[in-house]
């Protein structure tokens, strides 16, 4: 049953807007956040309620920013960043915003994550497949869920995702030219923002029963043959790879897609011209 209180998205950004705005349009009572006044005044000037929230939370929860937080599911999407991450900074970000959700009544959170968890395992990745991460990123990020999982239960959901793509946003744009890249048969693990925005709206209208999920395109295509024949459609320099790498994880979500639902919109990357 579709949920009917407050949706609350923490961080409106390349992926957060767009599914702020198609919640919304789905008759979801939402709002946002921005880090700046000025950013928060953006959505609300689109119609979005808006506060500026900066993390980690210092104080004690103004008015306006604990109506954010007493939200009936607050979905946190707060990237890391680019640059250089301190890692016990990011988590600090999020377990504040996550002390000051409880205190102001929040009743479920989704922790939008990422497939960088499962570190270097090779071959099929399962939903239950033991994380085994490596990076600073995929550490951090499975270090707060399972914080996340001790203070929610399962009024949390954790969603891992592969690497997005969508409009102005392909990694082809990173690749196009490059010469000797390493491990040119290693599959693509690739979604598409218009199947994440998919993905959570289902699990607003129906909270799932499996509350650890991911998400990655059914096709998994050999990075060569995949960022090749992109580089070609979006007419820009071939970059050439060295073999090897066929050993490398792919993310099976298939049993994600059969709990959420979920109808792939953009199952076959091989036909997905890189949009600008």
């Amino acid at each position: 049953m579709k949920s009917s209180g407050q949706i609350s998205v923490c961080g409106c950004g390349w992926l957060g807007l767009p599914l702020a705005k198609a919640l919304q349009q789905s008759g979801f009572s939402v709002m946002g956040s921005k880090q700046s006044r000025e950013g928060a005044n953006q959505l609300e000037a689109i119609g979005i309620p808006a506060v500026a929230l900066q993390l980690p939370l210092q104080a004690q929860a103004d008015a306006e920013l604990s109506s954010f937080l007493a939200a009936e599911v607050l979905l946190i999407n707060v990237p890391p960043g680019r640059r250089q991450m301190n890692a016990a900074d990011f988590v600090e970000a999020i377990m504040s915003l996550s002390r000051a959700a409880k205190r102001s009544g929040c009743q479920r959170v989704i922790f939008i994550s990422t497939t960088s968890v499962y570190g270097e395992i090779e071959g099929e990745v399962l939903e239950t497949t033991a994380p085994e991460p490596t990076t600073e990123s995929g550490k951090a990020h499975l270090y707060i869920e399972q914080q996340l999982r001790q203070v929610w239960g399962d009024g949390l959901v954790v969603l891992r995702l592969a690497g997005l793509i969508g409009p102005g946003r392909h990694p082809v744009k990173f690749l196009a030219g490059r010469e000797a890249i390493s491990n040119g048969d290693a599959p693509v693990n690739l979604v598409h923002l218009d199947d994440v925005i998919t993905a959570v709206r289902n699990i607003l209208v129906q909270w799932p029963a499996k509350t650890t999920l991911h998400l990655s395109a059914p096709q998994h295509p050999s990075r060569a043959q995949y960022y090749r024949e992109m580089a070609s459609m979006a007419e820009l320099p071939l970059p050439e790879f060295h073999p090897g790498g066929e050993a490398g994880k792919w993310i099976n979500a298939e049993q994600t897609a059969q709990v959420l639902e979920l109808f792939w919109q953009h199952a076959d990357l091989l036909s997905e011209r890189p949009e600008r």
